[in-house]
């Protein structure tokens, strides 16, 4: 009679926590993914953060948080997971009611790109695992791995030529589209520029100031087609780095830089393109799109791009070229825009063991170490 009792309870008790669970495992069940740096450089370090809120008195004894990430994400502990087009993760806890469990998980950014973490699934037990329940939380994080920067030491004399011209210059004026800084007010400040809530603050006349743009810019174009019959992925990598770096190298000495090229947008498929412009919100528009480009998509012809260009040709730019390619086209427009006296250079980025004749001085090799 007793084991009758004692298996009629077990069986209630059993009926019963199942019940209880299946209702009400993910009720105030909170799961959150989120990436310290959602803007980084390939190369970088990142963290990921997993959040397990239970914020209910039904324990959960065993929690499954899956999701995946780009495979280009290297993290420190790989265990429980595993990699084929994307990275998969699945981390296990064990929660109690009213408990909050935060764990960071450190990676490697590895590649630039713009990549998409949305879909959580989420997979718990009954007490005696029984029974097993799923679900799923979203978390639309954007991550932009921005291209890593290279060494520019082969273009230092053609970067002081260029800088040289724009220190001559004496028509520069100050951009209201790009804070600098705050400073005290003298003189000769304009009183547009005075910042009244930081003078309030300090009791102290205080303007904001702004950095310079001038008539002059660089205007760098950049292919990404290659002049090899196969497709190299590293090698375009190193293109997309090397517009970058350049980029920064004249957007950090003041310098207005617009980017253009025959590149399109990996998720809008639109051309790759960004007006002169120069401060640190600048730099950061332009690394986005590079980011952003799609190594594989529909790339428009580079000779279109260059008419574009020099359409109406701007005697007051600089133009920098960066192509692989050096088809008899591309270089014999070229050779045509230098006869007008327009400032260019062109930029043939290599592996190191090709050689390339350059029978111009304005032509210059990019050795790429592979």
């Amino acid at each position: 009679m007793i084991l009758l009792v004692v298996f009629i309870c077990a069986f209630f008790f059993l009926w019963v926590q199942g019940f209880l669970f299946k209702k009400y495992w993910s009720r105030n069940l909170d799961v959150t993914i989120s990436i310290k740096n959602t803007e980084c450089t390939a190369g970088e370090e990142n963290i990921l953060t997993e959040v397990i809120t239970n914020n209910k008195c039904l324990p959960l004894p065993l929690l499954h948080v899956k999701f995946n990430t780009p495979k280009s994400f290297r993290f420190e502990n790989e265990e429980n997971s595993s990699v084929t087009d994307f990275y998969y993760r699945d981390d296990i806890f064990a929660i109690m009611g009213h408990q909050s469990i935060t764990r960071n998980l450190k990676f490697t950014c590895e590649s630039r790109g713009c990549y998409y973490l949305r879909d959580t699934g989420i997979t718990s037990t009954d007490l005696f695992m029984r029974l097993t329940f799923t679900d799923k939380r979203t978390n639309n994080i954007v991550i932009h791995v921005y291209p890593k920067k290279v060494n520019l030491d082969f273009f230092e004399i053609p970067f002081e030529t260029i800088t040289g011209s724009f220190a001559t210059q004496k028509n520069l004026i100050e951009d209201p589209f790009e804070f600098r800084g705050i400073r005290e007010y003298q003189p000769f400040d304009s009183m547009h520029n005075i910042n009244w809530k930081s003078s309030a603050k300090n009791d102290l006349l205080q303007v904001n100031t702004y950095f310079m743009t001038s008539s002059q810019e660089v205007r760098i174009l950049l292919n990404l087609d290659t002049h090899l019959y196969s497709r190299d992925d590293k090698l375009l990598e190193k293109i997309i780095s090397l517009a970058s770096s350049l980029a920064e190298k004249f957007i950090s000495a003041g310098i207005p830089t617009a980017l253009d090229s025959n590149a399109v947008d990996l998720y809008t498929h639109e051309q790759l393109n960004r007006l002169s412009g120069s401060g640190i919100n600048h730099m950061v528009s332009i690394d986005t799109a590079l980011a952003r480009i799609d190594t594989h998509g529909k790339h428009k012809e580079f000779i279109t791009v260059l008419k574009e260009n020099f359409e109406c040709i701007q005697k007051n730019a600089y133009y920098i070229i960066i192509s692989n390619n050096r088809q008899k086209d591309i270089l014999d427009y070229y050779n045509k825009i230098k006869e007008t006296a327009v400032s260019c250079y062109f930029i043939i980025p290599e592996l190191k063991q090709f050689n390339i004749e350059l029978s111009d001085p304005g032509l210059i090799k990019w050795d790429i170490e592979y």
